[in-house]
């Protein structure tokens, strides 16, 4: 039976049966063909985690925003 005749069969089945046929196929296959399959698919996930260069640069823009902003105070020069 070919691939083509299988999927039309395997949608048809119900999500236990679809769950029972994936532990089947999967324990047939050896673990490092596994390893591959599964270890080529990760991706790269940046996280703000010892971001200190962007953290300097965010602090910078706000202490140049707080001394360029109109306070309550500059007004009473006027």
């Amino acid at each position: 039976m070919s691939l083509a005749e299988l999927i039309p069969l395997v949608n048809n089945l119900n999500q236990l049966d679809k769950l029972s046929l994936f532990k089947l196929l999967a324990a047939q296959i050896p673990d490092a063909e596994l390893q591959v399959i599964f270890s080529a698919s990760e991706c790269p996930v940046w996280s703000p985690y010892d971001a200190t260069e962007a953290s300097n640069i965010l602090m910078q823009m706000l202490q140049d925003d707080q001394e360029t902003s109109i306070t309550p105070n500059s007004f009473a020069k006027f």
